[in-house]
């Protein structure tokens, strides 16, 4: 039996909220790893000048304190609440010409992959997405081969081999996909959701992931 109507709109709005919080997450963690990094470098100073001043073996060299801090405003001030205000320029006026950019917001030199992951239920796969994406899209069917299925897709995700990810949030497990929303978040490889992976479900989150990719450029 074919969804309803009502089961389109709940999917869309479902998909559409999933995508948020999903991007929420993902600003929350660049946050917190910045945060944890500035703790752990300026503990590192205030071990060094201690092991100095009682002539003690210094500790292992780490991250400078100054760097860490430029990191972690960097963090903040890209959040779009702060952007949107023009907050972003002079946080960036203030690093070095030369300080590199963190790798993980640089280009990607090849698109990758685009996976789904979640089962179809036996309806045709290559019918469901657009001609021009089917030979680029990988499905990864958890519900058939369990956990196993994910494979080395976290891996993956972080070597820059997958543009994009797409879960069919209905009929898959959260415990299955965890380890790879994880690795996107990492990676800043955009996460969309599917619902049950109708082809109109599926064509918003193909556009959803465009653009999260056009966005983070």
């Amino acid at each position: 039996m074919p969804p309803s109507a009502f089961d389109d709109v709940v999917e869309s709005v479902r998909a559409a909220l999933n995508a948020k919080r999903a991007e929420l997450s993902e600003r929350s963690s660049a946050i917190e790893a910045a945060l944890r990094a500035y703790e752990r470098a300026v503990e590192l100073e205030i071990a060094e000048g201690f092991a100095q001043a009682h002539q003690l073996k210094h500790p292992a060299p780490g991250e400078r304190a100054a760097e860490a801090a430029r990191k972690l405003a960097r963090a903040v001030a890209n959040l779009p609440e702060l952007a949107a205000h023009g907050s972003v320029t002079p946080a960036r006026k203030s690093e070095p010409p030369a300080a590199p950019e963190p790798a993980a917001s640089k280009p990607r030199a090849h698109p990758g992959k685009l996976v789904i992951i979640g089962a179809l239920s036996g309806r045709e796969k290559s019918g469901a997405l657009p001609a021009e994406i089917v030979g680029d899209a990988e499905w990864i069917d958890t519900e058939r081969d369990g956990v196993h299925a994910v494979g080395n897709l976290p891996q993956r995700i972080r070597q820059g081999r997958v543009r994009g990810v797409v879960i069919l949030d209905r009929v898959v497990s959260h415990k299955h996909t965890e380890p790879v929303v994880a690795a996107a978040r990492e990676a800043r490889v955009p996460v969309a959701f599917a619902g049950q992976g109708g082809k109109a479900s599926l064509l918003r989150a193909l556009t959803q992931i465009e653009e999260m990719r056009r966005e983070r450029g």
